[in-house]
């Protein structure tokens, strides 16, 4: 039997073989003859993304198990069985490794609005991450609620640094805003934190800047969403999300990243239909808003 690593040789072999081809030779290259060469798959996601596989969980309850002080609402340490209140939906895509502009020793871009973020991400042939892929990719397959894990300090990333008062007035004005971006300015650049990192290999998902998502596909008013908080004293959890600042909103530490489809073809599972809305455990935020068990209030880049 001709070896494997041979085959593509059959057509060489055949010509220098002497007349007439012995028998076991005939059947070694009938055999190959046969054969169907299967081409590797693509890589799924381009140089600086990372590939996302797993299941999103909608509304996930966690439970504290220790909080930071008795005056705080902080969490410092959460129960390792969140419970997935609501059906999970199988999601396979590529998310950038860093914030825009996903550049190593770069400073995330910042005082962006929704609208120019799905531009950017665009002209790369990318787009604006979902709210509930930007969420898996940060939680990974176990959800913790950090992207390292279930303690909140100490904690590897960028934050619960003390903010500046902002200057408004400089900060509206193109005369003044550079100077005042640079005077609140406590992020740092991508890769200054190498364990800030979630399970599918994606930095800096919560602290150093806050980041826009794209909420369309909840079928709700609210569209534009941030993510993850930043570097001052915030909640700082994979499912922080603030639901309250429209698209044309921008601010001093707002910024974002790009995913993108896979690109090797592999198709995820179909998803299980979803529960209905009235079995979920909906109750009223701090603000009034409803707020699904799980999911951080409406506005939740307060202290915490």
């Amino acid at each position: 039997m001709l070896p494997p690593d041979l085959w593509p040789l059959a057509p060489l072999v055949i010509a220098l073989s002497p007349l007439p081809v012995s028998p076991d030779l005939q059947l070694s290259l009938a055999a190959v003859a046969s054969v169907t060469v299967v081409q590797g798959l693509p890589e799924p996601c381009p140089e600086g993304m990372a590939l996302v596989d797993g299941d999103y969980c909608p509304a996930l309850e966690y439970q504290c198990d220790a909080f930071v002080d008795e005056r705080s609402p902080s969490c410092a340490s959460y129960a390792r069985k969140p419970e997935c209140r609501f059906n999970e939906v199988s999601k396979r895509f590529c998310i950038d490794e860093h914030e825009w502009p996903n550049r190593v020793g770069e400073k995330p871009t910042v005082f962006v609005n929704w609208h120019e973020a799905q531009r950017a991400c665009s002209g790369v042939g990318k787009r604006l991450c979902a709210r509930s892929e930007w969420t898996l990719a940060c939680e990974g397959p176990k959800r913790a609620p950090y992207p390292y894990g279930w303690e909140r300090l100490p904690s590897p990333c960028n934050v619960g640094r003390p903010v500046e008062e902002v200057d408004a007035k400089k900060l509206i004005d193109p005369r003044t805003r550079a100077a005042e971006l640079e005077r609140l300015w406590q992020a740092e650049p991508s890769g200054s934190h190498p364990d800030c990192q979630s399970p599918f290999g994606v930095f800096d998902m919560v602290g150093n800047v806050d980041e826009w998502t794209d909420n369309r596909e909840e079928g709700t008013r609210v569209v534009s969403t941030l993510n993850g908080g930043y570097w001052g004293p915030v909640r700082n959890t994979c499912r922080l999300t603030t639901k309250t600042h429209g698209p044309d909103f921008q601010f001093y530490q707002i910024g974002f990243r790009c995913c993108s489809e896979a690109r090797d073809g592999i198709e995820v599972p179909a998803s299980r239909p979803r529960l209905p809305s009235h079995e979920l455990d909906v109750r009223a935020g701090p603000d009034g808003w409803p707020v699904v068990v799980g999911e951080e209030p409406r506005g939740s880049a307060g202290r915490g």
